[in-house]
């Protein structure tokens, strides 16, 4: 097959794996809880769960979105009682963030969840060579750095 006519299905592919993404990104979902917690809530519940006591700048690099996005959700999660913020003993200007009893439940209710939905994906990787595993790491990590490089060229107008 011809490598260009390969690259150009595989590009439509990421494309439609990226769509799917984005569609699910803005479903909402329980995790346990009677609020409603959309990805990028229950994904900074994780990232805190994983990381007790992590900061804002953390988690934004983490994620890799800007430091300014994680506020907000900060609050709506501290609002729905899932997570407490605290000033760092270590440095005053710092705020920690925890997960309260409420946010742990969503945290356990959002591991089950990938457990679930992703038990065919995680058999495949357990069958997959060290070699395979890394090379499929590599590939990920040139398209998110693809996509780095896009997303700083600055905007046409």
């Amino acid at each position: 097959m011809d490598k260009m006519i390969f690259y150009m299905r595989q590009c439509e592919k990421f494309i439609r794996l990226a769509a799917k993404i984005n569609e699910g990104m803005h479903r909402p979902y329980h995790f346990g809880t009677k609020e409603l917690l959309y990805a990028s809530e229950i994904h900074i519940v994780d990232l805190i769960g994983r990381n007790p006591k992590i900061n804002v700048s953390e988690i934004a690099a983490r994620l890799g979105v800007q430091k300014s996005a994680i506020p907000k959700v900060v609050r709506k999660l501290v609002s729905k009682g899932l997570v407490v913020r605290s000033v760092s003993p270590r440095n005053r200007k710092m705020i920690e963030l925890e997960l309260t009893a409420l946010g742990w439940v969503a945290y356990q209710a959002h591991i089950t969840y990938h457990e679930t939905i992703n038990r065919d994906l995680i058999d495949h990787f357990n069958r997959c060579s060290e070699a395979e595993m890394a090379f499929f790491d590599r590939i990920l990590s040139e398209i998110e750095q693809g996509i780095d490089d896009i997303l700083q060229q600055p905007e046409e107008k």
